[in-house]
């Protein structure tokens, strides 16, 4: 007997580009037993979505389609509701495989600073004078290979003088922050959260491999829901989310500061970095140090001391 919460040994997609402002009516052309509908950013100059951004839409299917009959359906559907499709419909199959052993066969140590982040299998490769990180479930943001993850970490090294005793890591996505404060600073009590029950599922189980003490919880996106048993400040708070949330959070976190605190955000391309610092600066937070990655910005700040 079929188990009916199994995934279908071939994933059928359809993929394409659009305008924002159209998401939600294409949404409506597929039908309701369809596997999924991913959609993301491709190209915007704001922070917040605007209608005419340019969004990437990819649909998921248990079934095979006939490529030429859907894609004529699917572009009838967008003339008739003076819709616009960028670019090529296009299709792809995706196999289903043990996509753990796949990703740990593909991971390759990174080095960052005086950090060694790999797989459990691929520890004995760490340099002696290495801290190594370890990284087995991969479901989730933060594996170190990302340049905003490689921002904070150099960041926080730079803070290693420092005798922070609480520590907070808003987004922690798979925890890699965390575990490497817990390894500078291993007197802190270190508290993690993120909006995505994925996230806290795979940092809970990477924090078991790093002998970690890293009390993780889920929050919502408007609210940091710190738990009764938490800390109300921090000597260092490290976020690397994205633009939007930093600022709409940006008065939480820094009401969380204590008297020295730290600050380090991350998560954001060159172009947000303005806004994203008015929003800290506006409350209380001077910028110290801001690093650039391939364009995507790490900041440093402090509390400002008047």
């Amino acid at each position: 007997m079929d188990n009916p919460f199994s995934q279908p040994k071939i994933t059928y997609i359809v993929y394409f580009s659009t305008l924002y402002k159209y998401l939600e009516s294409f949404e409506k052309f597929f039908p309701e037993d369809i596997l999924g509908v991913s959609t993301f950013e491709v190209e915007s100059k704001t922070i917040e979505a605007a209608d005419d951004d340019i969004w990437y839409v990819e649909v998921y299917f248990d079934k095979k389609l006939h490529k030429q009959s859907f894609a004529k359906k699917l572009q009838n559907f967008s003339v008739q509701n003076n819709l616009e499709i960028i670019g090529d419909i296009n299709f792809a199959t995706i196999e289903d495989k043990d996509w753990v052993s796949e990703y740990q066969k593909q991971l390759v140590p990174i080095r960052i600073g005086k950090f060694f982040i790999t797989a459990l299998h691929q520890l004995n490769q760490c340099p002696t004078e290495s801290i190594p990180i370890i990284l087995e479930a991969s479901r989730a943001f933060g594996t170190g290979d990302h340049p905003t993850t490689a921002g904070c970490l150099e960041a926080m090294e730079g803070l290693s003088d420092f005798d922070f005793k609480a520590i907070y890591d808003i987004g922690t996505g798979s925890g890699i922050l965390s575990f490497a404060a817990e390894k500078i600073w291993p007197q802190a009590t270190v508290l993690a959260c993120d909006t995505e029950e994925i996230a806290i599922e795979v940092a809970e189980i990477n924090k078991q491999f790093n002998s970690s003490k890293v009390c993780f919880y889920r929050n919502s996106s408007e609210n940091l829901m710190i738990p009764s048993i938490g800390n109300k400040q921090f000597d260092l708070i490290v976020s690397n989310i994205l633009a939007a949330p930093l600022i709409t959070l940006a008065p939480s976190i820094c009401s969380l500061l204590s008297k020295n605190g730290k600050l380090i955000i991350s998560g954001f391309l060159d172009y947000q970095t303005d806004e994203v610092i008015d929003s800290y600066v506006k409350n209380s937070v001077e910028v110290q140090k801001i690093f650039d990655k391939k364009g995507w910005i790490t900041i440093l700040a402090k509390v400002k001391n008047d």
